[in-house]
């Protein structure tokens, strides 16, 4: 899930205040051609020369004084009068400035709606018991997951050409087909063993594809995922490891392209779900006896199973095609860097699933591993019905397990379709 984070924008106030206040201005009299005497402005050319040495004014001057005194006072009553009527326009008041608005403070980030847990319902009335296979008609590789938030097993299988994801609330009854939810892009196809996974919250799918040739097989999620190598691969798991909190991924795969007839385990270190960040370390070998048919030494299915704190590959042995397919195991301990292929003890001597003639069942192989609701561990594999049947007899099947005294898995000998076994709680 994706969260938005929210921004907030802080905002400016600015406050201008412009004052233009002219200082009042008497009026002037104009002073132009006129001379200065006694504080009384004269025309000039009527001062008397005789005036500036002592003379007497003329009486022509005088008469003009006179005149003048006359205009003079009347002026100066005017003034008085204007001065005690008028006063200057007050200046301009300066504007006091507003108190600015204040910035709203930002408020508290509503929560992110956390999404509604599904509705489940309640579980229906399961029968005390069932009987294999788990689904109608045919299935190979049948890989299992349970999903504790929607309280569902889901069942992912290559079908029509893509791949479908079979929903069921019942470990033990899962509809024959479904929708398709993936569909390869371009020439992809021969879809191998997919696997569905929830890692951090998020599902992947990874399963084997080619272009029609199987020397073309590889390793899938939307992308590719492969190593520096770029060779055949195909039953890609993914495991975390807790001691260091890594990813990484397992498969089975040829050495290169000119050695086609063995299979052998590797491991990578992942840097995401979906990247391979290192080149691949070869964890086993087939060569045993057992865990091969004719010339092929398969190994092939892996598988991880965690308990206490040990950690098990359970992988698939001989070819699918025969009834010689079983299960096998190897496993590391104590922390130990999964990284580094003697850090591995590897059980070589005797698969740990085979064939039970005597019940009906051949070729068990190919498993994946999930639990009860009350814990109980599940191994649920594909099984032939009949000798030789080869592919095309291929079932799915479930059966409890449990451990051996060293915390190993212990799984039991299959059976048949006729013998019916406790319905998982």
């Amino acid at each position: 899930m994706l969260f938005s984070s929210l921004q907030f924008a802080s905002v400016a106030l600015f406050l201008a205040a412009a004052v233009n206040a002219a200082p009042y201005a008497a009026p002037q009299l104009a002073s132009r051609g006129y001379a200065v005497s006694h504080g009384n402005k004269v025309p000039a050319n009527l001062v008397d020369p005789s005036y500036r040495t002592g003379a007497r004014i003329s009486p022509g001057a005088k008469a003009h004084f006179r005149r003048q005194a006359k205009a003079v006072a009347a002026a100066a009553k005017h003034k008085r009068a204007c001065n005690a009527t008028t006063t200057p326009d007050e200046p301009t008041p300066v504007p006091t400035p507003e108190e600015p608005t204040p910035v709203p403070t930002p408020e508290e980030p509503a929560p992110v709606p956390t999404p509604d847990a599904p509705t489940v319902d309640p579980l229906p009335q399961f029968p005390a018991t069932f009987n294999n296979p788990i689904k109608p008609g045919g299935a190979a590789d049948p890989w299992v997951i349970y999903h504790q938030e929607t309280d569902m097993y889901y069942l992912c299988q290559s079908q029509q050409g893509g791949i479908v994801v079979l929903p069921s609330r019942d470990l033990t009854a899962f509809p024959e087909e479904g929708p398709v939810v993936w569909s390869p892009p371009g020439d992809l196809k021969d879809l191998w063993a997919p696997e569905l996974h929830f890692i951090d919250g998020v599902w992947y799918v990874y399963v084997a594809m080619d272009h029609g040739d199987n020397a073309d097989h590889r390793m899938y999620f939307v992308g590719k995922v492969t190593t520096p190598d770029d060779n055949w691969a195909i039953d890609g798991t993914v495991f975390r490891y807790s001691p260091n909190g890594k990813l990484y991924f397992v498969w089975s795969g040829w050495i290169d392209g000119s050695h086609t007839i063995t299979q052998n385990l590797y491991i990578a270190e992942m840097c995401s779900p979906t990247e391979v960040c290192s080149d691949r370390v070869l964890l086993h070998e087939p060569n045993q006896g057992w865990q091969k048919s004719g010339d092929s030494g398969v190994n092939e299915g892996p598988e991880i199973i965690e308990h206490n704190g040990r950690y098990f590959i359970v992988y698939s042995a001989a070819g699918s095609w025969t009834d010689d397919y079983c299960l096998a195991f190897m496993g590391i301990d104590g922390g130990a860097d999964p990284m580094n292929g003697a850090n591995w003890w590897r059980l070589d001597d005797r698969p740990v699933m085979w064939s039970n003639p005597d019940a009906g069942v051949w070729a068990p192989g190919h498993a994946s591993f999930t639990t009860a609701r009350d814990g109980t561990p599940y191994v649920v594999y594909h099984a032939l019905d009949r000798s030789g049947a080869g592919w095309g007899g291929r079932t799915a099947r479930t059966e409890a397990f449990g451990w051996n005294p060293d915390g190993s898995p212990g799984f039991p000998r299959p059976v048949g379709f006729n013998v019916s076994l406790p319905h998982p709680a």
